[in-house]
């Protein structure tokens, strides 16, 4: 199901080189899940995987950029309510991001089945970052800063949902 792990130059760890890299220490500095991710990220069928701490760091980054989402959707008051149904958006944004929501999911549940873990990373990963922090939590900002309404109840709904949706993907 995985490569084997290497050093960042390729090597095969060794105790007698001096280049293992105890994931232990990776997991005290950057966190669990940033070493699981990049273990999953790198896991393309048939390659080694060439492990530094840079690469658990990136991801490291990655796990922070979802939790300054979540405590932006926290800070705006965007919780799911009961009954919510993404697809009876109206606001021309939020159907943007529902069928988006859906793409990404469909992609990681496809990669998955197929044991490709690498690509299901990497679509979580594009699209948490690329879609759902990098556009549409900014293009939602004026709107969770707005007048109250049916616009604003709407777009905290869907931050939300969207949200869960990540977790469940991730």
């Amino acid at each position: 199901i995985h490569a084997l792990v290497r050093d960042e130059k390729g090597a095969k760890m060794s105790k007698s080189k001096g280049n293992v890299i105890d994931p232990l220490n990776l997991v005290d500095k950057y966190g669990a899940d940033a070493l699981r991710f990049t273990l999953a990220a790198m896991a393309v069928q048939g390659r080694d995987i060439k492990l530094s701490p840079q690469r658990v760091e990136g991801y490291r980054n990655f796990a922070t950029k979802l939790w300054n989402a979540c405590r932006f959707a926290e800070m705006n008051g965007c919780v799911l309510p009961p009954g919510f149904d993404p697809a009876s958006a109206k606001q021309t944004l939020n159907r943007w991001i529902a069928h988006e929501t859906a793409k990404a999911a469909r992609e990681v549940t496809e990669a998955i089945e197929g044991y490709r873990f690498n690509d299901a990373a990497g679509a979580a990963y594009r699209f948490v970052w690329n879609i759902y922090c990098d556009w549409y939590l900014e293009l939602v900002k004026p709107v969770l800063t707005g007048a109250d309404g049916p616009a604003k109840d709407e777009t905290r709904a869907m931050v939300a949902w969207v949200r869960d949706e990540i977790l469940k993907l991730l």
